[in-house]
């Protein structure tokens, strides 16, 4: 590891039922390892052009070189919050969707044609023209983080946070900046994720980088959670090489 002085940022970016407490593991090994600021985004998760307003205003306050880490939909908002940001020096997809300009998180799943291999059942507490949704308490740790013991999975489903369709199904037109900075863009494949699909995964990854910046986990989908070392560590191979 380099020294401490010549470290990049880190601002990471939680995913859809969770927020930015859901890296505390990850956060804890990289302050460790000397990297001195490390900010997790706290997205509200009601519309797509505002959380990625947001990551651009938590980009912009960090000083320096800024690896962008997102997990699962915070991957279709690092796409455009790093967008032509001259301070963006690299990119980590964990089980996270990586779109192109124009498409969603939704539209992943039904341009792909692969289906959640747990059908993960989604309750929808908000209007029916804006769905409101929130993922079965009852399957919440089987679906999103099976490989935790069952009391984190139980309060991990107790603090999920809404999540609207107009996050979900919103999209950007920039440039995604993984198209800019395919060279230092990583990605981290689930093998057992139960919320995007492993092989919808492999087949973003594919899309956005090199095979020799993809790894592959035994994890379900919260595996910034079950694998924290793991994530920590391609998060400073990808500060390692900018």
């Amino acid at each position: 590891m380099t020294n401490a002085h010549e470290l990049p940022n880190v601002l990471l970016v939680h995913g859809a039922w969770a927020d930015g407490s859901s890296w505390r593991k990850v956060i804890e090994i990289l302050q460790a390892d000397g990297f001195g600021k490390v900010v997790a985004s706290q997205l509200a998760l009601r519309s797509f052009a505002d959380d990625v307003a947001t990551v651009v205003r938590d980009l912009h306050l960090l000083d320096g070189p800024t690896i962008l880490v997102g997990h699962s939909y915070g991957g279709a908002v690092i796409s455009q919050a790093a967008s032509g940001q001259a301070q963006a020096a690299g990119l980590v997809y964990v089980a996270a969707y990586a779109p192109e300009a124009g498409q969603s998180a939704f539209a992943i799943n039904q341009e792909f044609g692969v289906e959640l291999p747990s059908g993960a059942d989604l309750i929808n507490i908000g209007a029916a023209e804006t769905p409101d949704f929130l993922v079965d308490r009852s399957r919440f740790h089987q679906d999103f983080c099976a490989d935790l013991t069952a009391e984190e999975g139980a309060v991990l489903a107790a603090v999920q946070k809404p999540t609207s369709v107009l996050a979900l199904a919103g999209s950007g037109d920039q440039v995604p900046a993984w198209e800019q900075l395919r060279a230092n863009t990583w990605y981290q494949v689930s093998s057992n994720d139960a919320m995007i699909h492993p092989d919808l995964e492999r087949q973003l990854a594919g899309r956005i980088t090199d095979d020799e910046r993809i790894i592959t986990l035994p994890a379900g989908h919260a595996s910034m959670l079950s694998k924290p070392g793991e994530i920590a560590d391609l998060i400073e191979k990808a500060a390692r090489n900018r």
